[in-house]
């Protein structure tokens, strides 16, 4: 009795071992990014109230034009204070980038997106390729005080992710330039190895590019820089147009 109870023990770890292991094969890779994960509180009030924030762009680039403040951004920026002063310093630093940005876009719109392309390809063959020649991006100090680079390999080392190659896109699939940092929605395969089973993946992120110029506002001190990553839902995308 005492031998069958041992070899019905086997049996039950046995099972368990095989449905584990067939769990862990059928992750789906990068369906939920690791820089999805990161939450910085300035970009989540951006993110997450983005019309609100284009209007309040505007309002402030009238303010700075004729000097007058809308009511509106006035009790914009009370609602702004009661969370924090530095939130306050935060918007009106963004704003003036937003200018910057909205009178360079007649010149230099080919060349913005040109950048900000560069800027996102390059990011992702390190992040993801683990190509430690790529580079030529930047991220802002906030986001670069996350890691998020450090958290892609982390994800991929735990799920036994490979990727080995990345189909880059010609273009955007969208910029939206009224608001800042400027949004760029981004669409692109990953094709790779999850355990020892291939993969391909269609992503389709938003980055949000902007400036830094915490070390001066000349333009030898100035870069452009990733500000903020987030995964587009599927049930999102096919809307993004009409945002």
């Amino acid at each position: 009795m005492q031998r069958k109870h041992g070899i019905l023990c086997i049996l039950i770890c046995l099972i368990i071992t095989i449905s584990l292991v067939g769990c862990s094969e059928k992750i789906e890779p990068f369906a939920h990014s690791p820089e999805s994960d990161i939450k910085i509180d300035y970009m989540e009030d951006i993110v997450n109230n983005q019309d609100k924030y284009k209007d309040m762009y505007m309002d402030y680039s009238s303010m700075r034009m004729v000097g007058a403040m809308s009511k509106e951004l006035e009790q914009f920026i009370t609602e702004l204070e009661n969370k924090s002063v530095e939130t306050v310093g935060k918007f009106a630093d963004n704003g003036d980038k937003f200018i910057g940005f909205q009178l360079s876009l007649d010149k230099y719109k080919d060349d913005i997106e040109e950048g900000a392309k560069t800027l996102i390809d390059n990011y992702l063959k390190n992040s993801r390729l683990g190509d430690e020649k790529a580079t030529k991006f930047g991220l802002s100090p906030e986001l670069e005080a996350q890691d998020p680079i450090g958290k892609v390999k982390k994800y991929m080392d735990d799920n036994k992710i490979k990727v080995t190659n990345i189909v880059l896109p010609q273009t955007f699939e969208k910029v939206d330039y009224s608001l800042y940092p400027v949004k760029c929605t981004y669409k692109y395969v990953l094709k790779g190895t999850v355990g020892k089973k291939p993969f391909e993946k269609e992503a389709v992120q938003d980055f949000y590019i902007g400036i830094d110029w915490s070390k001066g506002k000349e333009k030898e001190n100035m870069r452009d820089v990733i500000e903020y990553i987030r995964d587009v839902k599927e049930e999102t995308s096919a809307n993004k147009n009409g945002e």
